[in-house]
């Protein structure tokens, strides 16, 4: 092979990783819940949720989706932010044999409808903040069921209080459910127990319908397949094989799951690599990330150029009051990153 970017390959990434495995990352989370049951797999606000607790809940939801008349290559939509629930959600639509397509919940009303159109999606699972959105433009859709879920369903009991108490009401998290909509949580309860469906889901099947940012006009929807995800994966942790380790990392899940880049450059590579993520509901609340990089002590911190900019100008980081020592890897994406910014970030963090 005679490529010319070839040449820039570090020693120690070979040309080629062929031949693939025949396995999806449903195959490496079942593996992942099988050896290690209590490995965390999810931190949320400072409760952590297990491999094992991960792959019930997906189960669950997978078989809430087949009663509700999902078929193969049927697609779900998911408006919904950096959460536990569209971590869930992505892999139970997986295991349904569905296709995930994961929505930006804060596109507007007319964008919204268009993408759902767009996706032919039938069952869309919302954040209760975006759930008055959803329901204005069904009727113009071809959604058939709304399956709502609440942000605090995964916070620790007593953050969950105080959201009740303070920020549910007046933030727009609080709604009365419509007739013939679903709760999420309801779904979960009701096959915790079971197995997942029996599907046999392949390398070759469609896993994600991903829309591009509309730079050329409207966003265009792209699909996904299960090899093309592990594909990525492999490749992306080939590069990074000499300072990331199986099972220890911890990654800041910062990029929303409606990008690519959050998908299948992230969540991807973390499930391959059996690590933990560190799930930021909103990267723009640089006081959370802050806070969350304190207690998780993450080793992957993916941003892009104002997250990188923002975290400089933080006064705690000004200060020296953050240990950043933990940090072996930051990747930048989505824009251009000024080289100013990447030499003071390398010399704040020594990386």
């Amino acid at each position: 092979m005679n490529y010319p970017w070839l040449k820039t390959y570090n020693k120690s990434v070979p040309y080629s990783l062929r031949p693939y495995p025949k396995r999806t990352l449903l195959d490496v989370v079942s593996e992942t819940a099988r050896l290690r049951p209590n490995h965390t797999a999810l931190i949320f606000k400072g409760k952590y949720l297990s491999y094992s607790k991960l792959e019930k809940l997906s189960d669950a939801f997978a078989n809430g989706l087949v009663k509700l008349g999902v078929r193969k290559g049927d697609r779900v939509a998911l408006l919904l932010p950096n959460s536990p629930q569209s971590v869930i959600t992505q892999l139970g639509v997986w295991k349904a044999w569905g296709i995930a397509a994961p929505i930006n919940p804060l596109y507007t009303e007319y964008e919204l409808e268009h993408l759902l159109n767009e996706c032919g999606a039938e069952v869309v699972v919302v954040l209760t903040r975006f759930y008055k959105k959803v329901k204005s433009i069904q009727p113009r859709t071809s959604i058939r069921t709304v399956i709502a879920t609440n942000i605090k369903e995964y916070l620790p009991p007593l953050l969950s209080l105080l959201f009740t108490l303070f920020r549910e009401k007046k933030g727009g998290y609080r709604i009365e459910l419509q007739p013939n909509d679903l709760w999420l949580v309801d779904l979960l309860r009701e096959d915790a127990m079971a197995p997942g469906p029996d599907v046999p889901v392949s390398p070759e099947d469609p896993a994600l319908l991903l829309f591009s940012g509309g730079t050329t006009g409207e966003p265009k929807g792209a699909i996904g397949t299960h090899q093309a995800l592990l594909m990525s994966a492999m490749q992306l942790r080939a590069w990074f094989s000499t300072f990331m380790a199986e099972w220890d990392d911890v990654i800041m899940l910062t990029i929303p799951l409606f990008h690519v880049y959050g998908n299948a450059a992230v969540l991807s590579v973390g499930l391959l690599g059996r690590d933990s993520f560190a799930i930021i509901p909103d990267p723009r609340d640089i006081d959370d990330l802050v806070a969350t990089i304190r207690k998780v002590r993450p080793a992957f911190l993916p941003g892009v150029p104002t997250l990188f900019n923002a975290l400089l100008s933080h006064p705690d980081v000004q200060a020296d009051k953050v240990d950043f020592s933990s940090i072996k890897l930051c990747v930048s994406g989505a824009s251009s990153l000024l080289i100013e910014v990447k030499n003071r970030f390398e010399k704040l963090t020594g990386g």
